[in-house]
């Protein structure tokens, strides 16, 4: 695993199972992110090639593989404030997240591809900022779908930090229609997708959990299940 990878397990809970599972991790001492009372919404912009490459390479489970995306806490890109600029990498179970952020009219210059070049990461990352625009011109990457859902988040720690988030209320629409205020379809009606990241060891409570509640891992990409929602409401040929 690489210096700044992690192991990333995903749990597919049912929604209204939430207040249970948030009051386990209460008793057992997790803590509430700090960020907004921990929690928030979650806006991401998936990039993908023409062809949409990323798309399918997650569908033929090819082991290393990328997402390209711009994500913000808000509810909309419109809000004009920090942009972040990901790229999440998998390769096996493990995980690498490389993000810069840069201002609005930063975000404006990328989606129009004007300017690129002289874009300035806000927090000093220009070398992740780099590589994010080597791979959105090297492969021709356009804005495709919004992501957005809330978060709850929980952090503990042993030996290094563990952090817990459910996310819940997972809609879509394609990035079009999000420009002109169009309608979002639900993804995954009814469902939370629980995900444990960490870079170590895990805690005692893990594994209590895991027995505790039934648990079993599953894959569930955001991006590609919301690119099935939206193919089953707009179907081809209909």
């Amino acid at each position: 695993m690489t210096k700044n990878s992690r192991h990333e397990f995903k749990y597919i809970i049912d929604a209204h199972m939430m207040p249970i599972f948030e009051e386990y991790l209460q008793k057992i001492g997790l803590d509430k992110d700090t960020a907004q009372d921990g929690s928030y919404i979650v806006t991401s912009l998936y990039f993908d090639t023409p062809l949409l490459d990323d798309y399918h390479d997650k569908l033929s489970g090819v082991k290393f593989r990328r997402k390209m995306r711009a994500r913000i806490y808000e509810n909309s890109f419109s809000y004009g404030g920090d942009v972040w600029l990901e790229i999440k990498e998998k390769h096996n179970m493990n995980i690498r997240k490389i993000r810069s952020v840069v201002d609005g009219d930063g975000f404006a210059s990328l989606l129009h591809n004007t300017d690129v070049a002289a874009l300035k990461s806000r927090n000093g990352n220009d070398a992740q900022l780099r590589k994010f625009l080597h791979y959105f011109q090297m492969k021709n990457y356009h804005p495709n779908i919004v992501v957005r859902y809330k978060r709850s988040a929980y952090v503990s720690y042993f030996l290094s930090e563990i952090r817990l988030t459910i996310d819940y209320d997972i809609e879509t629409c394609a990035w079009s229609d999000f420009v002109d205020n169009g309608g979002m379809f639900s993804v995954a009606p009814g469902r939370a997708v629980m995900e444990v990241k960490f870079f170590g060891a895990m805690p005692w409570w893990f594994g209590d959990m895991v027995r505790r509640f039934h648990l079993s891992r599953e894959p569930f990409s955001k991006y590609t299940n919301a690119i099935d929602a939206l193919t089953a409401a707009y179907p081809i040929g209909r």
